[in-house]
């Protein structure tokens, strides 16, 4: 389809409203031009900030009269020492004038994408050729007809299906949320499960209630500690001047990535992603699904979402009504 109307780019990320033409893959693909621009911009502009400071502070040392008794020679060496430092000064006073009127108008830092690079697993992590989970035979009465699938580490599943197969119980039966009433599930040992289910309640293990931050409920959720190691920014899913808004003041997708940064800070061996896309912006959908290719671990999506479905490159399971 056509996009030759005008286009709100996703939450933060500074590009504000553009009107783009041709499909949405030509909006990508100038988006990207776009984002590549602002950040060589804002790479050259820091450069220039960084000279004028250090040329401001070099100026500063310079044409300093020395000490000593008055002498002739040390007169004359007064006489040109002033000169030159009020020659030093009007040059430290021009270069600190462009600083600050560089500074003023400073370019914002570009917006991180969605990002899984650089997720640390713990040491303690599978090796590529064995089998994390193995599903045999299993069935859950009413909600998830007879199903089997072998898992390996590394590997990346979809789940297709129409409403009402069975995609959401397969997942929490994998993660161990819902016993099969038929069939089994076998789990490596020490194996780290992470599940984002479509509509996720972010706990509240203090009792704040929802008017708490966005950053400090990220933190009651994941510890102190784990929230200093793998910050709420870390993955590229919300702005630095978001991170003080109010739980209860935040959109439904904006809650879903909340709820997914907790699940990544986990560093789960197995991610778990009940229709991730739903209550996500497109372009988002999209950073999820090209990042993908870079989370260290396994990954298996429940999704009946077109755009992921014809874009995948993985494994997939087909999930049939009865």
């Amino acid at each position: 389809a056509d996009s030759g109307d005008l286009v709100q780019d996703g939450d933060g990320s500074g590009i504000g409203v553009t009107r783009f033409t041709g499909t949405y893959t030509d909006y990508l693909q100038a988006r990207k031009d776009a984002l590549a621009r602002w950040e060589q911009q804002f790479a050259d502009e820091q450069a220039k900030l960084k000279k004028l400071r250090a040329s401001v502070s070099e100026s500063q040392t310079v044409g300093r009269p020395e000490r000593g008794p008055r002498t002739e020679a040390r007169s004359a060496k007064k006489f040109y020492a002033d000169r030159n430092a009020k020659v030093v000064a009007r040059r430290v006073g021009d270069t600190r004038s462009r600083l600050e009127e560089l500074e003023e108008r400073q370019i914002r830092k570009p917006p991180r994408e969605l990002s899984f690079a650089g997720i640390p697993l713990p040491a303690r992590s599978m090796t590529s050729a064995r089998t994390v989970i193995d599903a045999a035979q299993i069935a859950l009465a009413g909600r998830l007809e007879r199903t089997s699938l072998s898992i390996r580490q590394g590997e990346q599943w979809l789940v297709t299906g129409s409403n009402g197969t069975g995609k959401s119980t397969l997942l929490q039966v994998l993660a161990g949320a819902l016993e099969p009433t038929s069939g089994s599930v076998q789990r490596a040992r020490g194996l780290r499960i992470g599940l984002l289910t479509q509509h996720a309640d972010i706990p509240d293990p203090h009792d704040r209630g929802p008017s708490r931050t966005l950053v400090r409920a990220y933190e009651d959720a994941v510890g102190s500690g784990r929230a200093t190691a793998v910050p709420l920014t870390a993955f590229g899913l919300f702005a630095p001047r978001d991170l003080q808004r109010p739980l209860d003041s935040v959109s439904r997708g904006q809650v879903q990535r909340l709820a997914l940064a907790i699940v990544l800070a986990e560093m789960p061996d197995v991610l778990l992603l009940d229709e991730p896309t739903n209550h996500l912006s497109l372009l988002l959908v999209t950073q999820l699904e090209e990042s993908l290719a870079d989370y260290p671990g396994t990954v298996v999506i429940a999704s009946h979402d077109r755009w992921l479905r014809s874009n995948w490159a993985g494994r997939t399971l087909q999930l049939e009504s009865t």
